[in-house]
């Protein structure tokens, strides 16, 4: 043979080698997989919040007038009565204010007082020239003028009074001021927040200020967390359910607790951005007092809102949605069953959260629908199955129908889970020692 030859007949059987190994790769190809088994287990479904813990009655101090702090009575953990002085304001101007609307409300009542003898004087006179013109003995015009006379110093009196009680009122107000430049305890506590000092000036709440929060007085008997529950599970949080707090500054340690309000107003946050976010306020109460917790420690909130003893549960990752026209998926089984050497072409598409699209080819794919399924390890190829599932918690999901206790799920890796369909080869593979924590 010639040396021509011999290079021919070795590239061809190096060629005949290279495409029958790519056959026997192609066909043989599998993919990795982690696998859970179906299980059963007690599952507890909860809902977590984190907030501030904060006492359940408390009470800002803020100043009604602007003033000049000139005594501060108290400090921060002092213990107070209802009634005790806690700030006196200065009052110099307060006195002035109230001397002048004192004269002010004298002056108009001797006014006052003058206006009532001319009406009087102007009423006797009006009665007698009435009685002199019935019997003709005045004319027309005295009648008259004494008539004017007497509803014009009507008038002058009712103005009087009008001008006197808002005197008076002026006075009771100013009154009024001077008596709240000293700022009293209106609850019993404890000073758990003070922010002022004796020459600073306070300023008013009024209703169109906020003003300035002087000092806060806490009953510290029994105290509560405010967290926001977001608005889909909101729905699960009922009056008095029980409740595990964590606090951050003792770990290891779970206290009893009790939800005692739901909020009916939704909160909403970054309104028209990505990270836009709809919560309600919930508020749950430490059933026992514990004397080392203080107002505004970190905590967090586990809302036990279901719980099953002998729930049949998977891992919550091995869940995936599709869109599958069932009727082509069973038919391409049934194929694959009789003929296991032939091309059969699952008709099912991934939901690609990247936008992705794959062709399908489907009769009538109005048929399809999006379905909420597993994957599950049958004769060493995946196998979706619809299913129907019921509680949570952070890591397992209960399965209600679709799933057998001891069936064996795909569980990952993610990127395995997006991409795998219904009939591909696959093997498990053991899973990192991150993943088993």
């Amino acid at each position: 043979m010639s040396k021509k030859a011999i290079i021919i007949v070795v590239v061809v059987v190096v060629l005949a080698v290279i495409v029958y190994f790519n056959f026997a790769m192609n066909t043989t190809q599998t993919t990795s997989v982690q696998a859970a088994e179906a299980k059963s287990k007690k599952l507890t479904e909860q809902v977590s919040a984190s907030g501030r813990i904060q006492p359940q009655t408390k009470v800002d101090i803020t100043a009604e007038i602007n003033g000049e702090i000139i005594s501060l009575l108290v400090s921060e953990g002092d213990h107070v009565k209802v009634g005790d002085l806690l700030i006196v304001l200065d009052t110099v101007q307060l006195r002035s204010d109230v001397d002048q609307a004192k004269f002010a409300v004298s002056e108009i009542d001797a006014r006052l007082n003058g206006a009532r003898v001319a009406l009087e004087q102007a009423e006797e006179e009006f009665h007698r020239q009435e009685k002199l013109y019935e019997g003709n003995l005045a004319s027309e015009i005295e009648f008259k003028n004494a008539r004017y006379t007497y509803l014009n110093y009507k008038s002058s009196h009712e103005a009087s009074q009008a001008q006197f009680r808002q005197a008076q009122f002026r006075y009771e107000q100013r009154l009024d001021n001077l008596s709240k430049a000293k700022l009293v305890a209106p609850m019993p506590g404890i000073i758990t927040f003070l922010d002022c000092e004796v020459g600073e000036i306070a300023p008013a709440q009024t209703a169109f200020t906020q003003g300035k929060t002087l000092m806060r007085i806490s009953n510290l008997d029994v105290f509560e967390v405010e967290v926001e529950v977001d608005e889909t599970e909101i729905n699960k949080i009922a009056l008095n359910q029980a409740v595990d707090i964590e606090v951050d500054a003792f770990p290891d340690t779970t206290f009893p607790g009790q939800v005692v309000e739901i909020g009916n107003t939704a909160i909403l946050e970054g309104l028209g951005t990505e990270d836009q976010s709809t919560n309600f306020k919930v508020k749950v109460i430490f059933q026992d007092p514990n004397v080392k917790i203080r107002p505004g420690m970190s905590a967090t909130v586990d809302v036990t809102t279901d719980q099953r003893e002998d729930a049949l549960t998977i891992p919550y990752s091995a869940v995936v949605m599709r869109s599958y026209d069932m009727d082509s998926l069973a038919r391409a089984r049934e194929t694959e069953e009789s003929d296991s050497g032939g091309d059969n072409q699952v008709l099912a598409a991934e939901d690609n959260p990247e936008g992705e699209s794959e062709e399908v080819e489907a009769d009538d794919k109005d048929e399809r629908k999006e379905l909420k399924g597993v994957f599950v390890i049958r004769d060493g190829k995946a196998r979706f199955l619809v299913i129907t599932t019921g509680i949570a918690d952070q890591k397992d999901i209960e399965v209600v129908s679709g799933v057998a206790a001891g069936d064996s799920v795909i569980s990952g890796p993610y990127r395995v889970l997006r991409s795998v369909k219904d009939g591909d080869a696959v093997e498990t593979e053991e899973p990192s020692d991150e993943q088993k924590e």
